[in-house]
C-alpha cells in the first residue's frame, strides 16, 4: 500500500506542523547556541579554564553536528523526523544536565561531542526534511520556521541570563535542561505524529514484499537520491555557494567586534550594530514572504547572494564613514544572510526533488564542515599576516563573488525547461 506523506492518517494540520517545529527550533537554538556565551565567564571564574578552551567545545559541537548530518539524514528519510527530533531534544536536555556537573575539561569536550550529535538530530536539516516531506507548501513552512527561529535569542537569552544571575551557571544549566526536555521533546511528539520521511513509502513496500516472499521492486526513482546527487555538477556548485556563505557568516560572527575595535568604533555602538543583524535577518525573511511567498530559490538566491556581497562591500567602503554606514551594512548584510538561509534549504528541492532530502542536505552540511569551523582561525591568521582586517574583508568579498557565480550555475534550468 502506498504511503503518501501528505495524506498520512491522523497527521496534524500543516500549520500545526510548521508552527510546532518553529517553537521547538526557537527554544533549542536559544539554549544550545545563543546562551552559550553566558556560561563562559562563570566557568572561567570557577574552573580556571581560558575562554579559548571553553569556546573550543562549541566549535567541536558544530563540527560533530555537521559530521553526523548524512547518517541522520538517511534515517530521517526512511523513518520520518518525529522520533529523531524528540530523541535529539531529550538527549540535549540530558547533556545540559551533565554539563552542569562538569569538573574536567576533557569531560566537557566529550559532552559537546554528544551535543553535536543531538543537534544533528533535532535542528536545521532534520526540521527542514520533516517539513518538505509532510507540508504541501513547504516553501512557506521553511520561511516561517526561519522567521520565527530567528527570534530565538530574544526569546531565550533573557531567561537564561536571569537564571545564571540568580542561581549560578550550574543551576542555570539545569533550568535550561528542564525547559529543553518539556518543551521541544513534547512538541515534536505531538505535532509530528503521523508524519513520514521522504522515502518511507519505498521501504514500506520493500518490507511488505519481503514479508510476502516476493522480490522487492526497485524504489521510486531508481538509485539512491544521494548517490545520484553527488554525481551532478549542481550539487558541488551548490556546495561551493553554501561553503562561502557559512565561511563568511562565521567569520563575521566571531571577528566583527575586534574589527570595529580596530577601526576605533565605540564598543556600545559596535555591539548595537552587531545585535541588529538578527532582526535584519528576520525582516529579510518576512520581506521575502510578503513580497513573493511563492518565490523560487533560483529567483531569491540570485538576488540575495549579490546583496550579501554588497553588505561586505559596504562594511569596507561605507562603515568607516560613521554610524549610518554601519547601519546600512547591518540592514543589507543581515537581510541577505537571512534569505540565503532559506534559499539553501529550498534549492535542494528545486534541483533534486523532495526524495532523499535529509541525506542530500546532510551531505551539503558535511561538505561545509571545514569552511564553517575553520573560518574564525583562518581569518585570525590572515589578520595577523596582513596586520589589518581591511585586506581580509576584500578576500571575503571575492569569496562571495565566487559563491554567487557558483549558485547561478547550480541553479541553471535544465535544457527544455521554460
Amino acid at each position: 500500500m502506498k504511503a503518501d506523506a501528505r495524506s498520512a492518517p491522523h497527521k496534524p494540520s500543516d500549520n500545526m506542523i510548521v508552527f510546532g517545529v518553529a517553537a521547538g527550533q526557537i527554544l533549542t537554538f536559544g539554549v544550545l547556541f545563543h546562551s552559550f556565551s553566558l556560561f563562559v565567564g562563570p566557568m572561567q571564574a570557577e574552573l580556571g579554564w581560558s575562554g579559548t578552551q571553553i569556546t573550543l567545545a562549541f566549535t567541536i559541537g558544530l563540527f560533530c553536528a555537521d559530521l553526523f548530518g548524512i547518517p541522520v539524514g538517511h534515517w530521517v528519510d526512511r523513518h520520518g523526523g518525529r522520533l529523531a527530533m524528540a530523541l535529539g531534544s531529550t538527549l540535549a536536555a540530558v547533556l545540559l544536565a551533565a554539563w552542569s556537573r562538569v569538573e574536567t575539561l576533557w569531560s566537557f569536550y566529550a559532552i559537546w561531542i554528544a551535543i553535536g550529535f543531538a543537534q544533528s538530530m533535532c535542528l536545521n536539516n532534520v526540521a527542514a526534511a520533516a517539513l518538505t516531506a509532510n507540508v504541501r507548501d513547504f516553501r512557506r513552512g521553511l520561511t516561517w520556521v526561519a522567521i520565527l527561529s530567528g527570534l530565538s535569542s530574544v526569546a531565550v537569552v533573557p531567561f537564561a541570563s536571569l537564571a545564571v544571575t540568580v542561581w549560578g551557571w550550574r543551576t542555570g544549566l539545569m533550568a535550561l535542561a528542564v525547559a529543553q526536555l518539556v518543551g521541544p521533546t513534547l512538541v515534536y511528539l505531538v505535532v509530528l505524529r503521523g508524519t513520514v520521511g521522504s522515502r518511507t513509502a519505498e521501504f514500506a513496500r520493500r518490507r511488505e514484499a519481503l514479508a510476502e516472499g516476493r522480490a522487492p521492486s526497485a524504489p521510486m526513482g531508481g538509485a539512491s537520491p544521494l548517490r545520484s546527487a553527488l554525481r551532478t555538477p549542481a550539487f558541488w556548485l551548490l556546495a561551493v555557494a553554501c561553503s562561502v556563505h557559512w565561511f563568511v557568516i562565521t567569520a563575521i560572527l566571531i571577528h566583527f567586534l575586534p574589527m570595529m575595535q580596530e577601526r576605533g568604533v565605540a564598543h556600545e555602538v559596535a555591539v548595537a550594530v552587531f545585535a541588529f543583524g538578527g532582526p535584519a535577518a528576520v525582516v529579510g525573511r518576512l520581506a521575502l514572504y510578503v513580497l513573493d511567498p511563492a518565490a523560487s530559490a533560483r529567483k531569491s538566491g540570485r538576488i540575495a547572494f549579490p546583496f550579501f556581497g554588497l553588505g561586505i562591500l559596504s562594511l569596507i567602503v561605507l562603515a568607516p564613514m560613521g554610524l549610518w554606514g554601519l547601519v546600512f551594512y547591518a540592514v543589507v548584510y543581515g537581510m541577505a544572510a537571512g534569505v540565503i538561509m532559506i534559499v539553501r534549504q529550498t534549492a535542494i528541492v528545486e534541483i533534486f526533488g523532495t526524495r532523499g532530502y535529509g541525506a542530500i542536505a546532510g551531505a551539503l552540511t558535511t561538505v561545509c564542515i571545514l569552511p564553517r569551523t575553520m573560518a574564525p582561525v583562518t581569518v585570525a591568521i590572515m589578520r595577523e599576516g596582513f596586520g589589518s582586517y581591511d585586506p581580509v574583508l576584500w578576500i571575503l568579498f571575492a569569496l562571495i563573488a565566487v559563491g554567487t557565480v557558483a549558485f547561478w550555475l547550480a541553479m541553471r534550468k535544465p535544457a527544455g525547461e521554460p
